[in-house]
């Protein structure tokens, strides 16, 4: 059976951004999955799921919608890695965009249509410490905004990999909110996302950053 019949079509005329970048449509529909063990039901890929919080301590997942791919929902054991592919985007605006990422093993791969790589970003932000606090220091699966300059393509087209790949300890990933249009620069060092903190429940700032390109 063909598995990406039974998605949720999402129609879009904008060819800048990214289909079904914030997983609103509650599933994969617009993405391709890059690795075989994904697991699925009625027809469906899991991990996509709706829940802005975690554990007994309702840790904060900073997810942007309804919805956002969780790693632990997709069926693959934290020892394998796994890739998800965007369709293709004509890069316009600013040529910034930018992902929410999360958790130990997050990264994002930029390539060129023609499978030419230009860019790697890794999540930065993982901090096992001071649990459940992320006011104190910590960050588990709260995924921060990272924002990446890829202005010298613009005009190209593009397509994102999100990978989760292989770390020693807490090796998963959490992606929501791919944004590929962005028609002037984000004030990234002016921007924050606020949570509930672990815990707690006290409001906390997760401020944007700029993601360094690490190829």
């Amino acid at each position: 059976k063909d598995i990406e019949s039974s998605f949720t079509i999402i129609a879009s005329n904008d060819e800048t951004q990214v289909l079904n970048g914030g997983f609103e449509a509650g599933n994969l529909s617009g993405w391709e999955v890059l690795t075989d063990i994904w697991q699925v039901q009625d027809g469906k890929y899991l991990g996509v799921i709706s829940a802005e919080s975690y554990w007994n301590e309702a840790l904060p997942y900073n997810q942007a919608g309804a919805y956002h791919l969780d790693g632990w929902s997709n069926g693959i054991p934290e020892g394998e890695t796994w890739q998800l592919k965007s369709g293709t985007f004509t890069l316009g605006g600013s040529g910034f965009i930018s992902v929410r990422m999360g958790g130990n093993a997050a990264a994002v791969r930029v390539y060129k249509a023609d499978g030419t790589e230009v860019g790697y970003y890794k999540q930065s932000r993982f901090a096992d410490q001071n649990f459940p606090s992320l006011a104190q220091g910590g960050s588990w699966a709260d995924m921060g905004t990272y924002v990446m300059d890829l202005s010298d393509y613009l005009g190209e087209e593009l397509y994102l990999v999100l990978c989760d790949e292989q770390v020693e300890g807490w090796a998963q990933s959490f992606f929501d909110e791919v944004v590929t249009n962005y028609p002037e620069a984000p004030d990234y060092q002016n921007l924050v996302d606020e949570v509930k903190d672990g815990g707690t429940g006290d409001p906390v700032e997760i401020p944007w950053q700029l993601a360094a390109n690490q190829l």
